[in-house]
């Protein structure tokens, strides 16, 4: 997953990254950590688009 790192490279922190995508920084904290499960193709989306990456770049690798 590539999240932290998209996050980490535009100097973020979770906080910065849940108010400008507007998801909540419990979650931002799970999925970084990989304590979730399953994630809504909404908050997907919300993250993606406040990273400007795609969502398929964000969560998952070449290898899925």
């Amino acid at each position: 997953m590539n999240l932290k790192i998209e996050r980490i490279k535009r100097k973020w922190n979770q906080s910065e990254l849940a108010e400008r995508s507007n998801v909540g920084l419990n979650t931002i904290v799970k999925i970084e950590k990989g304590n979730v499960d399953n994630v809504s193709v909404s908050i997907l989306k919300k993250l993606s688009k406040a990273l400007g990456v795609p969502v398929a770049e964000l969560f998952f690798s070449e290898e899925e």
